[in-house]
């Protein structure tokens, strides 16, 4: 889901000439947190690694390892909380609580507003308490904005957009000049 959000909404900034991820980048998604030192150990050293992973969780403790034991440059690791100034945050998290819960009710055919979810800062966790039902399937929402996107990115609200642009500018700061 990580992917499709960032490649998708990257995409329809660039079309509004705005600011979205450098052509340069290739992504590589890692799965999770956890997984991302194994990745890191094998390509770090050969490539140029910029790290995004989401805020306040396990995994993180093991990328803030990697950066001080010197086999990822700390500028090049970044967490989602840090585009909008949360401790703990996903990738859904740079939507606007409304932009997201287009993308989940499209995704799962309910009509959850944002009046009815429960208090928190991510919202995914919102969602759970709301609907009393872990959510983990997070690539049914993106499947929906891959699929409709034409329809949805130009609805979607200036905080969306807005935090989506500062995350790419803040990976593309990490680019080596060329």
């Amino acid at each position: 889901s990580d992917f499709t959000y960032l490649t998708t909404i990257s995409d329809y900034l660039h079309g509004q000439n705005r600011i979205g991820l450098d052509s340069r980048w290739r992504l590589l998604p890692a799965g999770s947190a956890s997984n991302i030192p194994a990745m890191v150990a094998l390509v770090g050293r050969a490539l140029e690694v910029t790290v995004l992973a989401d805020s306040g969780t396990g995994g993180a403790q093991r990328l803030q390892h990697l950066a001080s034991s010197g086999l990822l440059d700390q500028s090049r690791l970044f967490f989602v909380g840090q585009t909008i100034g949360a401790s703990r945050a996903d990738i859904e998290d740079l939507f606007a609580p409304e932009d997201y819960l287009q993308l989940y009710n499209g995704a799962f055919g309910t009509n959850l507003r944002v009046s009815d979810l429960q208090p928190g800062d991510r919202i995914i966790d919102r969602i759970s308490r709301t609907t009393g039902q872990a959510f983990t399937d997070h690539g049914k929402p993106a499947d929906y904005l891959l699929r409709n996107r034409d329809q949805l990115l130009p609805r979607f609200t200036p905080t969306t957009l807005d935090n989506f642009e500062r995350l790419f500018e803040m990976i593309n700061s990490t680019l080596s000049a060329v």
